[in-house]
């Protein structure tokens, strides 16, 4: 099975090393590496250019910058004829040896559309050699409601998103990341994917390491921007899947909860990690407040998945009442 290798890249000169070693440490050989430059302004060039040199397997290309969805779709598109399966790697990540051969057993086994593994946050500083000397990986895997997974926000493997698994490129045929999401375009293609397949297997091995980046797109992005991406992800998951009748009757109502909680934790949660500045953090707290007030007169969103504190906080933030950041800690 031929593996394609989707790996945008932007001002990440000091990972590409640990990124495209580990990416060439596979022990399942058979794939093609299709890398992004999204117009770096340090060597992240160079640094592709050196390891395309070396390996044919790795192919580079350099744009203006266009920002990371488009140059997945842009790469999406540049896939040869002949690749078989496809996964995401992200430039400032790396992987275990045997990711690759580990998920295609799986997928070959299974006959799934898609093999996901677990993903371990490690620190800025972590290398590949945190793997070193641990013995192989398991290949016991389960599989997944699929019906049900998709509508989830948090995956048992900790997160919906696109780089820890192994794709059959028949299943996404022809899905793109949307390019008017402005945010969390992980989110909404892993439901949309998951929304048209017909298998899917967990495994429980760790084979992805996802490094905090305290630069990364996730880390700078604006929390008054964070709060309006959420809210642009939930109005289309209600137009796409809720208001279509995408979701199973028998689910609807635990979709509606699962989103008011996602609403919750992302517009009314973080400005307790995302904000410091006290006078800051009571605007933005209120204009959330009038976001979600907003979403529940345009979709008829309320809290109903909410314990009766976060829907005292929820109901709060809506009526321009102020919670402070200690004592919202506290009764959280």
């Amino acid at each position: 099975m031929k593996i394609g290798v989707v790996i945008p890249a932007h001002d990440a000169e000091r990972y590409v090393a640990d990124c495209l070693d580990s990416l060439l440490a596979q022990t399942q050989g058979d794939f093609v590496a299709y890398v992004m430059d999204d117009g770096s302004h340090d060597g992240t060039r160079a640094a592709i250019e050196a390891y395309a040199r070396r390996d044919a397997r790795i192919r580079l290309w350099h744009q203006e910058n266009r920002g990371l969805v488009r140059t997945m779709n842009v790469l999406l598109e540049r896939l040869d004829y002949d690749i078989e399966a496809v996964t995401f790697l992200d430039i400032d990540d790396f992987i275990h040896p045997e990711m690759f051969a580990v998920l295609q057993d799986a997928l070959v086994r299974s006959g799934a559309d898609v093999a996901e593994c677990r993903m371990v946050r490690v620190p800025e500083s972590a290398h590949p050699d945190i793997w070193a000397g641990k013995s192989s990986p398991s290949s016991e895997y389960e599989e997944v409601d699929v019906a049900r997974y998709w509508l989830k926000r948090t995956a048992p493997s900790g997160w919906i998103n696109k780089q820890n698994k192994l794709y059959r490129r028949a299943a996404i045929g022809n899905l793109r990341f949307r390019e008017t999401l402005s945010y969390e375009d992980d989110y909404f293609f892993a439901c949309e994917l998951n929304a048209q397949i017909r298998r899917k297997v967990l495994l429980k091995a760790e084979l992805y390491a996802y490094r905090r980046n305290p630069s990364s797109a996730t880390s700078v992005i604006p929390f008054r921007k964070y709060v309006g991406a959420t809210l642009e992800r939930i109005r289309l998951s209600c137009e796409v899947f809720l208001n279509a009748g995408r979701v199973p009757p028998k689910l609807r109502a635990e979709y509606v909860d699962d989103l008011s909680k996602d609403a919750y934790r992302m517009c009314l949660r973080k400005n307790l990690k995302k904000n410091r500045n006290a006078s800051e953090r009571r605007a933005l707290f209120l204009s959330a407040g009038n976001a979600l007030t907003r979403l529940a007169h345009d979709e008829g969103f309320s809290p109903t998945g909410l314990n009766p504190i976060q829907s005292l906080i929820w109901k709060a933030a809506c009526r321009g009442w102020y919670v402070p950041a200690r004592l919202l800690a506290w009764l959280t």
